[in-house]
């Protein structure tokens, strides 16, 4: 199979970025294309910041439905339901419901890991290649591992439980008491002696940094390798004829391409809807908050607290603390009490961040979810060389390079680096 001349990829978050960036070091000709003024603004700029292999479970699960009617009325709730008249809403959460089974989650787990793993080498690759270029790929990212900590012992059971699918995959965690929990992360010696942890899970392995900065950087060395990089550009149709892709329309007018790739997040959908491609990616709504590190007694370990449904990361000089998430649409509104309910749960796990709560800094985002779990991958059928590269929902940082890997090595006509039919559209 011939390579295509000219590639556009759409959208510039992580997962653009790492697929425009895989296709430069393969020597394809690339425009990287995203409506907003550079890399990592979208739902890329103030996630988590976890690289979690150990997560990649799903949502959707067999407590979900009781927990969303036990927040439900609640303005704080971690999941909060906010119906639309918009058949494509209650398309998303039938399927979701549908897969709040055990069996559901756990078919999910291989494949999500199997690309977290993949990530994994492709980010470690990233960072050789620049050093060798006499470049940085510095994204403040810490190698000290994520701990899960659980306030009830019934949960932490049931978490211990789920882990030994993904320990049988390769990837250890460890249980710890609460004594345990605070010699992973000191920081968390106020919550212990408060009676809120009943133990933790700790995953050494894993990893954290800031995905926008990484997105900035990537998209400066895919600039490097030749990629064209149009911002304030926002892709308005995809052109196709006698089953193939011919372009792009742009704001900025039309862009011939030989192939094209779609990592537009919640934008996706809007793009596929011509070709009769349902992709079920719905915007779930997701709150951060940005501090200052406190001096002293600072986290260094990225910490969940399945508790409270919040992640929390040390990122360079500042801490950030993300949760919460609404299936309300497109709605981009930052609702103060919300965003607080973030800061007050950090502050409730450490209670050191109240001296530097009045610099607090909210963000909120639109996750692009799918009901199963696992992002949508490869090329839609009917029309040759149209790719999606999207719904990575809270795992775009996790999942985001080695998604790019893939998508690269299918849009080259190569072999996959791992099995995308899991993956694939037509699972829906």
């Amino acid at each position: 199979m011939k390579s295509p001349e000219k590639i556009v990829v759409i959208g510039a978050g992580i997962v653009g970025v790492s697929t425009a960036y895989e296709l430069a070091l393969r020597g394809a000709a690339v425009t990287l294309l995203d409506a907003r003024e550079g890399a990592g603004l979208g739902t890329s700029y103030a996630n988590g910041g976890q690289l979690s292999a150990s997560e990649v479970a799903p949502w959707a699960g067999p407590e979900i439905p009781w927990l969303i009617l036990r927040w439900l009325g609640r303005d704080d709730a971690p999941f909060r339901l906010r119906p639309k008249m918009d058949p494509e809403q209650w398309l998303w959460l039938l399927r979701f419901l549908m897969r709040c089974r055990a069996s559901a989650r756990a078919e999910r787990i291989p494949p999500n890991l199997d690309l977290a793993l993949l990530t994994r080498a492709r980010l470690a690759a990233y960072e050789a290649e620049f050093s060798a270029a006499g470049a940085s790929l510095d994204y403040q990212r810490k190698e000290k591992g994520i701990l899960r900590i659980f306030r009830e012992a019934h949960a932490l059971k049931e978490a211990v439980r789920d882990s030994a699918l993904i320990a049988r995959l390769g990837l250890e965690q460890i249980e710890l008491a609460p004594a345990g929990c605070v010699n992973v992360e000191p920081a968390l010696g106020a919550a212990m002696q408060r009676g809120d942890i009943a133990g933790g899970l700790y995953a050494a392995s894993d990893a954290s940094g800031d995905a926008y900065l990484y997105s900035a950087a990537l998209a400066d060395g895919a600039k490097r390798r030749g990629v064209t990089f149009m911002t304030g550009t926002a892709a308005t149709r995809i052109l196709a004829e006698d089953g193939r892709v011919r372009g792009v329309d742009t704001a900025a007018g039309r862009l011939d391409a030989d192939a094209v790739v779609i990592a537009a997040g919640t934008e996706t959908r809007a793009l596929l809807k011509p070709f009769g491609a349902r992709s079920y990616i719905y915007p779930l709504k997701g709150y951060s908050v940005t501090l200052p590190a406190p001096e002293g007694n600072a986290p260094e370990v990225s910490i969940t607290d399945e508790a409270r449904k919040i992640v929390v990361s040390r990122l360079g000089n500042r801490i950030r603390a993300a949760g919460q998430a609404e299936v309300g649409g497109y709605d981009l509104t930052l609702e103060p009490g919300r965003a607080r309910s973030v800061l007050n749960a950090l502050e409730g796990m450490l209670p050191q961040m109240g001296p530097v709560r009045g610099q607090a800094e909210y963000w909120c985002g639109l996750r692009p979810m799918t009901p199963d779990g696992s992002p949508v991958i490869g090329e839609i059928p009917g029309t040759a060389n149209l790719f999606v590269n999207s719904g990575h929902g809270t795992l775009g940082w996790t999942l985001g390079a080695g998604s790019g890997a893939v998508v690269a090595d299918l849009v080259c006509g190569s072999a996959p680096q791992l099995d995308v039919s899991p993956f694939s559209i037509k699972r829906f």
